[in-house]
């Protein structure tokens, strides 16, 4: 099968050439949000289920888990994109910050690593209704991922782009409500590793109409854009902090058999963390959010407040401490 990717999406990040200005407007936010979500949508659309063949998909199954906050299974995936691939990126596109990492032969392959689940549609015990998956994922991301996520100590927005009246045209469907956003959330690990900090530019959108509800979360990596956007207070990983990198794709839709939730990443938590030990770790982290969310949700409802982000003013981030 042959594959077709893109500069955005990818771990090594946004770089300063295609970083859109921070006094753009949304006919100018318009081309960079299309390519991010043309980049996005291909590369998850074929993760194995009932409608589409696993031998016939771009992913490996790496078999399922369940947790008993969750009604349902969560199956993982796994893919890489192969060092020729990037350079293939490269020469389609010209990138001139990341030149000289191909000449001096610094392009690795991404390992990226997945997970599916599909919720029923109920605000009820091991799962819940749409509104909720809005309100924590499309809207509350940060927050929500805070409150839920105990390795999560602080998030902060750096800079928010105005997409007002932004809409998006892709093969035949409309996708709206977008934002665009400059994040960091700092991560603890256990003593004695480090914290790690994960700056990224975060975009989200709907789907507009159509026979079905659906939104979009993607975050990338922005550790070589963050200094020159956050102009006001010079960026610095807090005390011994490590500024570690993640780039995720979130997609949560309505479909027959439920709420489907996909969550694909690739990351480097840098520092003195091997890459090969991260990779074994990494099914493990990026399938425990899901029972993590649904625990806590749960809470929620029951009128439990410590740690509940607020109800106004929600913003949005990516899943687990990736790469650790």
């Amino acid at each position: 099968m042959t594959e077709h990717f893109g500069p955005l999406v990818r771990l090594w990040g946004i770089q300063p050439s295609l970083l859109p200005s921070t006094t753009a407007s949304s006919s100018e936010l318009m081309p960079f949000l299309t390519s991010i979500i043309n980049e996005a949508l291909p590369f998850i659309d074929d993760v194995a289920s009932t409608k589409q063949n696993p031998y016939t998909s771009s992913w490996t199954s790496k078999g399922h888990r369940t947790f008993g906050a969750a009604a349902s299974p969560v199956y993982l995936y796994s893919r890489d994109v192969s060092t020729a691939a990037l350079q293939a990126i490269l020469r389609d596109y010209h990138v001139p910050e990341l030149q000289e990492a191909v000449s001096l032969g610094k392009l690795h392959p991404e390992s990226w690593f997945l997970r599916r689940s599909v919720h029923e549609n109920a605000a009820k015990r091991g799962t819940a209704r749409w509104d909720e998956w809005v309100k924590c994922f499309k809207v509350a991301h940060a927050e929500a991922e805070k409150a839920f996520t105990p390795t999560v100590v602080s998030t902060r927005v750096i800079r928010e782009w105005d997409c007002q009246g932004v809409q998006v045209e892709r093969d035949g469907d409309m996708w709206g409500d977008w934002t665009l956003k400059m994040e960091e959330s700092a991560h603890k690990l256990p003593s004695p590793l480090a914290k790690r900090v994960f700056p990224v530019l975060q975009a989200t959108t709907s789907l507009v109409g159509g026979d079905h509800r659906e939104f979009l979360v993607v975050q990338i990596n922005a550790g070589d854009v963050v200094d020159h956007v956050d102009v006001s207070r010079e960026y610095k990983a807090d005390g011994a902090a490590v500024r570690a990198k993640y780039t995720s794709i979130e997609r949560v839709r309505e479909t027959d058999e439920g709420i489907e939730w996909i969550m694909g990443t690739a990351s480097d938590a840098e520092g003195f963390l091997p890459v090969w030990l991260q990779k074994m770790a990494m099914p493990k982290e990026v399938a425990k959010d899901v029972g993590m969310f649904l625990s806590w949700i749960d809470t929620q409802r029951n009128g439990a407040s410590e740690g509940a982000p607020p109800s106004g003013g929600l913003r949005s981030t990516g899943g687990t401490v990736p790469g650790i």
